[in-house]
């Protein structure tokens, strides 16, 4: 399998749309597509870092205690 992006999940998780991430992460809508979809071949660490820095922001404002990291995003699982 290798790398699988979860990206969805959190945010049905967090109950945020990718429509509100693109927008508060200023993350490009086909890189966040494409990660939801589990299309992604590559991604640049910036993009990355704003993703994980608004889910964190999302769940602030949402009063949701956990931190997110990049397992938040994507997780490896072996074939």
């Amino acid at each position: 399998m290798g790398m699988r992006f979860v990206l969805k999940e959190t945010l049905d998780d967090l109950n945020v749309s990718p429509h509100q991430l693109i927008l508060k992460s200023k993350v490009r809508k086909n890189t966040i597509y494409d990660m939801i979809h589990n299309r992604t071949k590559r991604i640049e660490v910036e993009n990355m870092e704003n993703i994980i820095r608004t889910l964190n922001e999302f769940a602030e404002i949402k009063g949701i205690k956990k931190k997110f990291n990049a397992e938040d995003v994507m997780i490896y699982e072996e074939k």
